[in-house]
Formats: structure tokens, sequence, C-alpha cells
């Protein structure tokens, strides 16, 4: 029979020994459940800045996003929409590039922005190349005159019944530039009125005989423009188009009208040339990237990332494809994180010497 004491101290190390196994199996099992971090977004939320007015093309697309984005980032985050709309929407994209802080909980969302920062516009203190393109979403203009100038036919707007007007936003815009640009090809005389603050205002200028000539994205025209057609108000004559892979104009298969090159064709037996022929190339470029999502600068590549993987999951959700449907008749196409990215290149790459040329001067008539 053992002393009581070795018996004591025998028991001692034993408990020291499983004491010790259990501590070691601890260090070796997963410590997610204990140590792992919350979602970035838990608790947090997601301001979507419009730089133009609500009500308008882009403010909707925004608002539809904004509904369906948070069941796609971890920690479900609420997303307010803002708008802060002036100069052709330079405003609102001066302040995301200047102002908002890169924390990952400012979106812009803009709509223009490229022929201005391509002309170096007094009013630009963005650089869209140095802004993380989140997304974006293509879609093409609808040209629209007003019913009583009598054009109907590509052939009429040679000899309108009265002198067209044209309305716009700023001169350095891409609507401004591309419906000058039309018309400028194909010698037709026009007056230009410039400084309306949205698509909704142009329309009203429509309406009221004080305009009688400009264009919509097609999610505008879709929500408005067309009521004016199907009231006898207006008449669509053609579509800017998207660019194609080669970088040449096509149509955007969502509305049944030609490309201004089919409508210039007809028109003219041939197709726009010359370096202002080169420039409107550039409209159907930048409406490739329409209506697009983009972070201030310097902000952490891990915040872009989890919102482009949100974004993308989006603009799949069948949900969402049903709600756009719904809102817009029509499903939006997408550009997301590198695609995005290389839009938004490719544009600034067809800005050549004289297509920068030619359209500089036409800001300075």
């Amino acid at each position: 029979m053992r002393p009581l004491k070795e018996e004591k101290v025998m028991a001692s190390k034993s408990c020291s020994l499983v004491l010790g196994m259990i501590i070691g199996l601890s260090l070796c099992m997963p410590l997610q459940p204990v140590l792992a971090q919350e979602p970035f977004y838990k608790g947090k939320s997601l301001r979507f800045l419009v730089n133009f007015p609500a009500g308008g093309a882009t403010d909707v697309v925004a608002r539809l996003t904004a509904r369906y984005l948070p069941k796609h980032i971890a920690g479900n985050p609420t997303v307010a929409v803002q708008n802060m709309s002036g100069g052709g929407g330079n405003i609102g994209a001066n302040y995301v590039y200047e102002i908002a802080k890169p924390d990952g909980l400012t979106v812009g969302v803009f709509s223009g922005g490229y022929l201005p920062q391509i002309l170096g516009s007094s009013g630009v203190r963005f650089d869209l190349n140095n802004m993380p393109i989140i997304a974006g979403v293509g879609e093409t203009s609808v040209v629209y005159i007003r019913a009583d100038t009598g054009v109907r036919a590509a052939s009429d707007i040679l000899k309108p019944l009265k002198p067209i007007v044209i309305g716009g936003f700023t001169r350095e815009s891409n609507k401004d530039l591309a419906l000058r640009m039309a018309l400028d090809l194909l010698a037709v005389p026009y007056r230009y009125v410039t400084g309306y603050a949205g698509e909704a205002d142009l329309r009203l200028a429509t309406q009221r005989g004080e305009i009688n000539y400009t264009s919509e994205g097609l999610t505008g025209y879709t929500m408005g423009g067309a009521l004016l057609a199907r009231e006898g108000i207006a008449f669509p004559i053609y579509q800017d188009g998207l660019a194609g892979p080669d970088g040449n104009i096509v149509r955007d298969p969502r509305i049944d009208l030609p490309t201004f090159r089919e409508f210039f064709r007809t028109v003219k037996g041939a197709d726009p040339s010359g370096p202002l022929g080169e420039a409107f190339k550039i409209s159907a470029a930048v409406r490739s990237l329409g209506r697009f999502f983009v972070a201030p600068p310097k902000t952490p590549v891990t915040a872009v990332e989890i919102l482009r993987r949100g974004f993308r999951d989006t603009f799949d959700d069948s949900e969402f494809k049903t709600e756009s449907e719904r809102v817009l008749g029509f499903q939006l196409v997408a550009f997301v994180g590198d695609d995005a990215q290389k839009v938004n290149a490719a544009v600034f790459r067809s800005a050549t010497g004289p297509v920068r040329d030619a359209l500089k001067k036409m800001t300075a008539e």
C-alpha cells in the first residue's frame, strides 16, 4: 500500500497533465467564433450621392439599386439617397471627389462628367481616373423633337416647319454636345438654350414649347419622353447608340430606333466623317457607362471590393430584375468592377487630339 503523500503527488501530476492537454487542445481549435470580426458594414449607413435632381433618371436608378443592395452586403447596411445637383452634374461630382470622406460610406451616383473632364471645363475639379469605379449601367440616349416641327422621317430634319431650338444642361455636357454635333454634321441651323437642371426640366420645357429638340437617357425617356410621344407632343427620331466591341456605334436593342449614323446615312447617303464625326463616337462610348457608381479617392480597397461584390449580386438578383422591368420598362445592362474600369479607360482613349479640339471649338461657340 502506497503512502498517502505519494498518492497526492501523483494525483497532482495527473491533474496538471490533463489541464495541459485541455489548454493545448483549445489552442489548436479554431477561434473564429470568438475572434471573428463583425462585417465592415454592420450597423452602418451607406450614402448614395446623386449629381442630378430627385425624380430624374439617374435618381431613379440610384433609388432602385438602393432598395436591393443592402441584402447583398454582409452586415446589411441601410442606404440613404441624397441629391446634389447643379452645374450639369459637376457640383455633386466635385463634392464626392474633394469633400466626401474616403471611408467606404459614400458612393457617388453620376451621369455625365466625361466630356467636361476631357475638355478641361472650368467647373470640373474631379478626376474620374482617380475615383474607384464600382459599377455602371449602359443605356442609349433617345433624341426627340416636337411634333409641330413636322419632322417625322429622317429627311424632314432638313426642312422643319419651325426653327429648331435645342435644350440642354451645360455647354460641355455630353447631352448638349451630342445634340449640337448631330445638327452641325447634318448642316441644319438651330438655336441653342442651355442651363436646365435635369431631364424633367427639359421635358417641361418641351411641353411648354420653349425648346423643341432634346434628348433623354433610355431610363428618362421611358418614364417621361415616351409619354410626350404617346400624347402626340413629341416624336422620337434616333438614338445615340452604344459603343460596340470594335469601338463602332451599335443600336441599343432595348428601343427600336436607328442610331444617329443610320439616321445620317438616310439623309446624306454617307456616314458622318471628319473630326466632328469621330467626336460623335465619344457620345456612344460615354453612353456605355451612362450612369455609374464611384467611390471617393483613397477609399480602402477592401470596402471597394465589398461594394463591387454587392452590386454584382444585386444586378443578378431576380427580384431586382423584375422590379427594374416594372419601374424602367427594361433590364439594365451593367458593368461591374474591372469591366467598368475598362469601359472608363476606353472613353478617355477615344478622346484624341483632333477630337478634343473639335469639341473645344464647339463649346466656345
